[in-house]
């Protein structure tokens, strides 16, 4: 027997194997005691967990809805209405997105020589640009230097900037 185990941990790829089993079995015990101590805190300190409050009454409205919502709806509800509102959002951002890619596309290909600069302009200077840099100078350069609500720019009698 000794020999077996001799050879068993002389075997490169059995000691891999026996490693990657003890440290999924250490990582299992950690994961275990600090779910037990997690939970054993709360029922100390009297605090209920769980999702039993998404059947709870919300108390606030959402501007916009796809299914039907009131602030008598509860939390539940108002997360379903959130995930659809981010769907939708999602789903009018890539069909604009895919319109003005489109666009700009073709007029890289055009033959008008301003057309097809300015397009690869844009494109070169948004390019490896990260979308959350982008985000940061809509937010920050732009939106932020406009006026506040009661300060806005009217325009053509409809429109306010």
């Amino acid at each position: 027997m000794p020999s077996f185990l001799q050879e068993l941990l002389s075997n490169r790829t059995a000691r891999g194997y026996l490693t990657q089993l003890v440290v999924l079995v250490c990582v299992a015990w950690l994961g275990w005691v600090m779910f037990d101590n997690v939970a054993t805190n709360l029922r100390q300190q009297n605090i209920a967990s769980g999702l039993s409050f998404l059947d709870e009454e919300a108390g606030f409205g959402i501007a916009q809805t796809l299914i039907a919502y009131s602030e008598q709806s509860s939390y539940g509800r108002a997360l379903w209405v959130g995930l659809l509102n981010t769907l939708l959002c999602a789903a009018v951002g890539i069909f604009f997105a895919s319109i003005l890619g489109f666009s700009i596309g073709i007029a890289r290909l055009s033959s008008n020589w301003l057309v097809a600069k300015l397009a690869a302009a844009y494109v070169d200077l948004l390019r490896n640009v990260p979308l959350l840099l982008q985000i940061f100078f809509w937010y920050f350069a732009v939106l932020r230097s406009l006026p506040g609500p009661n300060d806005s720019y009217e325009i053509a009698g409809s429109l306010f900037l």
